[in-house]
């Protein structure tokens, strides 16, 4: 039993200093890419055809690194932003206030859709208690831990280990690497095969929250605030 605590502590630990540093690398690159002004782009037949009413762009002459927002009719937004070692997306609402635009994502820290249901058809570590989560396309989320009972107790599916104990399972709530959640969601008494499904197939571990996120329009360039 010690080996086996000793094992999930190392684990824990080796995985927080991994996380640490994913979230560093993507609060750097997030960082350099707002300090950046995007440039207005010319929209074409096609792209009105698609509603598309605005798009904005930013590359980077001496490095891989991509920057689009592209703002619909109907009040959508797509974001990405890529280099060499990230990928990021976000989508949401926009809507415009004199020569400012502000974002909204679909998705906050705590709101990832999700379901849970009962049963053994699923991906599970040996005779671990919690499915390997999926989205909606049936894909394994390796990467999302589940907290149990509170935030102090996680658990990654994926290699079926907890870096806590606990009796039963009443509660459940799905965390990934960025921060980002699902909210609590209860479990039925005396369920001990759990399976949860997150409810899109947005790629979560590369969404960046956008709340209130505001761009100062200024001329044919944008830049955040």
């Amino acid at each position: 039993m010690a080996n086996q605590r000793n094992t999930q502590v190392n684990y824990l630990t080796i995985n927080n200093m991994r996380i640490f540093f994913i979230v560093s690398l993507v609060s750097f690159f997030s960082t350099y890419g707002n300090c950046q002004r995007l440039k207005k782009e010319l929209t074409t037949k096609n792209d009105r055809m698609k509603g598309i009413s605005l798009k904005f762009s930013y590359s980077a002459k001496d490095s891989y690194y991509l920057v689009s927002l592209i703002l619909k009719r109907d009040s959508t937004f797509s974001y990405s932003l890529n280099t060499c070692a990230t990928h990021e997306i976000s989508q949401g609402k926009w809507k415009i206030s004199k020569d400012l635009i502000i974002l909204e994502s679909t998705f906050q820290s705590n709101n990832i859709p999700a379901e849970v249901s009962y049963g053994e058809n699923r991906k599970f570590v040996d005779s671990f208690d919690i499915a390997i989560v999926e989205n909606t396309k049936h894909e394994l989320l390796t990467d999302a831990f589940v907290a149990v009972n509170n935030d102090t107790i996680k658990c990654l599916p994926m290699i079926g280990k907890c870096n806590g104990l606990y009796e039963k399972i009443d509660s459940v709530k799905i965390v990934f690497e960025n921060g980002m959640s699902s909210e609590w969601i209860p479990i039925k008494s005396n369920n001990r095969k759990i399976v949860l499904t997150v409810l899109t197939d947005v790629s979560i571990r590369d969404y960046i929250v956008m709340n209130k996120r505001r761009f100062k329009l200024d001329g044919n360039y944008l830049r955040q605030l």
